[in-house]
């Protein structure tokens, strides 16, 4: 059985939303069940997330949770209203079409 691809949006949206969902601290594991496994994981959180502090590393004791950032917050609630990340994904790389 195959899952449709999700698309980026759709994928930092469902992180930044369980990082709201467990109390503003989402563990490692929390977010790797999200994105399926550790090379995803380092994909899309270490190398885009906390690289461009939308989100940060918490580490406490032998565990570490990850929260958003005011940066991340905004991001948030960009992906949360799909229009305007539609307007940017349609303006961003690619020539304006009419009737789009």
């Amino acid at each position: 059985m195959s899952f449709p691809r999700r698309p980026p949006s759709k994928i930092a949206l469902e992180l930044l939303d369980c990082i709201d969902q467990k109390g503003g601290k989402a563990s490692k594991w929390d977010l790797i069940k999200i994105l399926g496994n550790e090379s995803q994981f380092h994909h899309w959180v270490t190398n885009f997330l906390v690289k461009d502090k939308f989100i940060k590393e918490i580490c406490e004791q032998k565990h570490t949770f990850y929260s958003k950032t005011e940066n991340g917050e905004f991001f948030h609630r960009l992906l949360k209203n799909g229009k305007i990340v539609n307007a940017l994904l349609r303006v961003s790389g690619k020539r304006l079409r009419r009737g789009q």
